[in-house]
């Protein structure tokens, strides 16, 4: 097994799961924010995109991460797709990693530096974290269930 597939695996179920998270926002509400300095559902998955792609040229050699641009989604279906479709390329570029290049040093946004395999990590822990974004702002739209991705199940 490859040394990164439980990460390819996580951020593929996390994806999904934050795509999923976001059928439970009414959409005329997935661009309102909470406060005035806040992101929007619609808007955050475009900060997490930004993040995913922003490591891929690090994972294929590159040496320091940089966010692209990329808009802001136009509403649920948009997003769910640019999410999925970027986790998924994601995953199988981490699986593409060279293991003996998991310990070479990486810069992420010039400010720091990480071993690869730790970098490497980062946006599937903004991907979890900004999930929990996405629920709270379910919560404060009034949906107080708790959504969880089964596969198989919808």
């Amino acid at each position: 097994m490859h040394p990164l597939a439980p990460m390819a695996e996580l951020m593929k179920w996390a994806s999904r799961n934050t795509s999923y998270n976001l059928e439970f926002i009414p959409e005329d509400r997935l661009a309102w924010k909470p406060a005035p300095t806040a992101k929007s559902a619609l808007e955050i998955v475009a900060h997490v995109v930004r993040a995913i792609r922003g490591m891929r040229p690090v994972l294929e050699g590159g040496g320091e991460w940089s966010p692209g641009d990329v808009p802001v989604p136009s509403g649920l279906r948009a997003a769910q797709d640019v999410l999925e479709s970027a986790a998924a390329e994601y995953a199988e570029a981490l699986q593409r990693v060279d293991p003996a290049q998991l310990s070479r040093t990486v810069s992420i946004a010039g400010a720091f530096s990480f071993p690869l395999a730790r970098a490497a990590s980062l946006p599937v822990i903004d991907m979890i974290h900004h999930h929990g974004q996405i629920a709270y702002i379910q919560t404060l739209l009034g949906d107080e269930e708790f959504h969880f991705f089964e596969e198989g199940k919808s």
